[in-house]
């Protein structure tokens, strides 16, 4: 009968030496040389990467009753004949997301003491163990520390760190690391000589590079790429990964280069029109960065991509940190293409403001003279001298407005702008949200009897200080706005 199952169950590895992590392969070959079997060992490390697999090619190994070679299971036996076709007694899988209680572990805990009825030992493989309650951790705990000698325990998670020290003490450990291309090469291999498919170059280095090194996303990838039954070619490999040349992940850092905020938001959309997938096309920027960061850091064997050579170390990291955040925005955000807008505003957007608010302050002040730089002055001197009524009428509309306005000043009037001076940061950024911003031009307006626009701008704490001995510093406004206390 023709198997017809799905690749990444279909070619699961049956052997040790089938395991495609080469330190997994190593470190359980040589326990089994030794012949001292751990009654508990825990399998950490990223999803996809062959926890289970090895576990149950483990369970086989120390059970199988032919005639083996260098410790490997022979795969003709009656046992592990039961453990491939998943119908064996004493392998029992448990998934600890679905029974994570302590009457789950109480009753294996029962059951653990009976004999196994066909192997040597009882294997109890408990998937995604950190889903365990406390109480259940202390009843595994307790079976743990004194384990019946038939019994062998194969602990897997993805999340070691939420696992108690005291069941992590009691394990041998193997930490599972994301597959490097050439074990994922090896594991894609064995598919295509089982299946005896036809692959153009540069396919299976197209399909590492997209995987995150995770064995079954790469199988999956390559299932999906043999459905048509003819030679799986790079440009459909490219196609379905969404990495069509078309995208030209380097197009947008050029933009970025030259600091085009509207050209950037244009190219983005452009990708999401052609249906790119945008975390594939997050990782082909990211390596652009990367290779242009470790360039100019002096690796001369390395060649810096021609459109991130307008960007210095500084801004190569900051670009760096915005688009790794994108990626993993991108899984969770209902807007697909908003993470990498955001990278795009918050990389050109200060810039583009300051842009704008100086081609507003040409336009409303085309002609400069003595009277209304006087009428200017007049006007700075009335509201410096009412900031009091301007802080007291704020007060009721935004608490946190007055905070921020308490740890700042006016300081002067440019036509229909008030120019505000800043000392943080991060009081001027909040001031400059629609929000912050139109309760304070409605109360200025307000008091200078005129229509006024609100612009802020970085000054020196200093300054403010000498002045103004009472000033409230930034930790009492970070509690004004924030409500907590910064310690």
């Amino acid at each position: 009968m023709k198997d017809n199952r799905v690749y990444y169950l279909k070619y699961r590895p049956q052997k040790i030496s089938e395991l495609d992590l080469t330190d997994v392969r190593e470190t359980l070959t040589k326990v089994l040389k030794s012949k001292k079997i751990p009654h508990a060992l825990l399998f950490s490390g990223p999803r996809g990467i062959g926890k289970t697999s090895a576990a149950r090619v483990m369970a086989k190994a120390i059970n199988c009753i032919g005639k083996k070679k260098d410790h490997e299971p022979c795969n003709r036996c009656q046992i592990c004949q039961s453990i491939t076709e998943g119908r064996a007694i004493d392998l029992i899988e448990i998934d600890a997301a679905s029974n994570r209680g302590i009457d789950d572990v109480r009753e294996l805990r029962d059951k653990i003491k009976f004999s196994p009825s066909e192997c040597r030992y009882k294997v109890y493989i408990v998937d995604e163990v950190h889903m365990l309650t406390k109480e259940a951790f202390n009843a595994l705990l307790k079976t743990l520390e004194e384990p019946p000698e038939h019994a062998v325990f194969i602990l897997c998670t993805t999340a070691p760190e939420k696992l108690p020290d005291t069941i992590i003490s009691r394990c041998l450990r193997l930490n599972f690391k994301k597959a490097v291309e050439d074990e994922i090469f090896r594991s894609l291999e064995r598919v295509i000589k089982g299946e005896k498919l036809k692959v153009e170059k540069g396919v299976l280095e197209e399909i590492a590079k997209s995987t995150d090194g995770s064995f079954r996303d790469a199988q999956k990838i390559l299932d999906q790429l043999a459905m048509e039954k003819k030679k799986i070619s790079l440009e459909k490999t490219k196609e379905l990964l969404g990495r069509v040349e078309a995208t030209a992940p380097g197009k947008l850092l050029q933009l970025l280069a030259e600091k085009n905020l509207k050209s950037s938001l244009l190219e983005i959309d452009r990708i999401v029109s052609l249906g790119a997938d945008l975390s594939q096309y997050c990782r082909e920027v990211l390596d652009k960065l990367r290779l242009g960061l470790l360039s100019q850091a002096g690796l001369t064997e390395i060649s810096s991509p021609e459109e991130v050579r307008g960007f210095n170390i500084r801004e190569l990291t900051s670009l760096i940190r915005l688009f790794s955040q994108a990626i993993n925005d991108l899984k969770t955000n209902p807007i697909p293409q908003l993470p990498l807008e955001l990278v795009v505003v918050e990389w050109l957007g200060d810039e583009q403001k300051e842009i704008i608010g100086e081609t507003k302050k040409i336009e409303e002040q085309p002609v400069i003279n003595k009277q209304s730089s006087r009428q200017d002055s007049e006007l700075f001197k009335e509201i410096e001298n009412h900031w009091q009524e301007v802080l007291d009428s704020v007060r009721p509309l935004n608490h946190s407005v007055e905070a921020l306005l308490k740890a700042s000043r006016p300081s002067s009037v440019q036509g229909s702008i008030l120019i505000l001076e800043v000392f943080y940061k991060f009081h001027k950024e909040r001031l400059e949200t629609d929000k912050c911003r139109s309760v304070v031009e409605e109360v200025v307006s307000e008091v200078a009897n005129k229509p006024l626009k609100l612009r802020c701008v970085l000054g020196q704490k200093e300054e403010i200080v000498k002045e103004e001995k009472s000033e409230p510093d930034v930790f009492q406004v970070a509690e004004e706005i924030f409500g907590t206390r910064a310690n």
